[in-house]
């Protein structure tokens, strides 16, 4: 006799079976389509433990299977592959707390740079800085990568080195292992080193300041953006040029809807995300001629 259905959600590729005590059990089961396209994750029994079942499915076989179907866009180590006592298994504790999976996509994004910048940092015996054991990851060695990432070399076609300082970015990479480490301390009491070594780094902002495109700049940009065929990216640069628009407020707030709609045919509304301000912008001037006459249109 089957054991009456269950209502609780399971996670992605998550299947329940009755067993013959007349309880369930939970199976990790690889899509076919995944399969067929060579993913080395392989199917696998979860137990017959409802929450269990759930937590090895969202903290070890759906962030593999994620990281093969992106194409390694996915966190570069996931739970499934992260040595206890390492430090991609303190990015990995991270990434399985609520204080990470419930950031904003943005944030999430961030942390991940950082991760693998750090962690992906390759070491003179060939290993990864993911791969060492806590223990032997002291401020000394912090301070040491912090200064050896800041600086970035590039060399040209002509075969020049050149150099670019990206503070901001290393900066960024030092909090979010920061944030990591403290996070895991607290998932798991006394198993990491009582100095965090990612604190009290000093760090110092960049005082290097943003450069502005001139308007004969972004002629150019969206000229050689229709050129390539994106001329939905030449759109959004003449919106964040004329509308002072960010990122966000382009490609994620902004709605066509909001583009001359009935009640104002003549406008389009524009808000600023961070802010929550709202404003509508003209798009023609009192004498009916168009204010952005290649992108207006009567």
């Amino acid at each position: 006799m089957k054991p009456p259905r269950s209502a609780l959600p399971l996670p992605r590729y998550v299947e329940r079976k009755p067993l013959r005590d007349g309880g369930w059990g939970y199976f990790f089961h690889v899509p076919s389509w995944a399969k067929r396209a060579g993913c080395k994750v392989q199917n696998a029994p979860l137990g017959n433990d409802y929450s269990q079942a759930v937590e090895r499915a969202e903290k070890v076989f759906l962030p593999a299977f994620d990281e093969w179907r992106t194409g390694g866009n996915a966190p570069a180590t996931s739970a499934a592959v992260a040595t206890p006592g390492t430090l991609d298994w303190v990015f990995a504790e991270y990434r399985a707390d609520r204080r990470y999976t419930k950031l904003d996509p943005k944030s999430k994004r961030n942390h991940e740079v950082g991760f693998k910048l750090v962690g992906g940092y390759v070491l003179r015996d060939g290993k990864r800085l993911g791969e060492k054991r806590l223990a032997a990851i002291d401020t000394a060695l912090t301070d040491d990568l912090y200064e050896k990432l800041l600086v970035l070399k590039n060399t040209d076609d002509q075969g020049n080195v050149i150099e670019r300082e990206r503070r901001t970015t290393v900066n960024h990479a030092m909090k979010s292992c920061r944030r990591a480490w403290n996070i895991c301390a607290r998932r798991n009491p006394g198993k990491l080193p009582l100095v965090n070594p990612f604190a009290k780094m000093g760090l110092r902002s960049s005082d290097r300041e943003t450069p502005t495109a001139t308007y004969d700049e972004l002629i150019s940009f969206r000229a050689r953006a229709i050129e390539m065929g994106l001329p939905s990216l030449a759109t959004a640069a003449l919106i964040g040029w004329e509308w002072l628009q960010r990122e966000t407020d382009i490609f994620a707030t902004f709605d066509i809807s909001h583009y001359r709609p009935k009640d104002k045919p003549d406008m389009v509304r524009v808000i600023d995300e961070k802010t929550r301000a709202e404003g509508w912008v003209p798009l023609f001037n009192d004498a009916g001629v168009a204010l952005y006459p290649e992108n207006s249109h009567r």
